[in-house]
């Protein structure tokens, strides 16, 4: 196998990856929290860069929604002073 072909199978490898945790952080927040919790205890334990280590914290503190992308039931009069009936 060439260099450049195992390259490419990795990069391709790696965006799966990516995807994959990307859409498992969407379809299950919780699971998101919980591994960008670890992140961030694994980052504090290499002495990462301190801005490193507090996005990681801060991605793991589970936010509440605010407004109509936060329900899918609403009517639109109830969703706030920005929407128009």
């Amino acid at each position: 196998m060439h260099v450049l072909s195992l390259l490419q199978v990795m990069v391709a490898g790696l965006v799966v990856m990516a995807c994959g945790l990307y859409w498992m952080g969407r379809l299950f927040p919780a699971l998101g929290h919980k591994g960008w919790q670890t992140t961030g205890t694994i980052l504090r334990g290499l002495h990462a860069p301190a801005p490193l280590v507090r996005y990681a914290t801060r991605r793991g503190v589970p936010q509440t929604r605010q407004g109509c992308g936060g329900c899918s039931g609403c009517s639109r009069a109830s969703c706030g002073p920005d929407q128009e009936n």
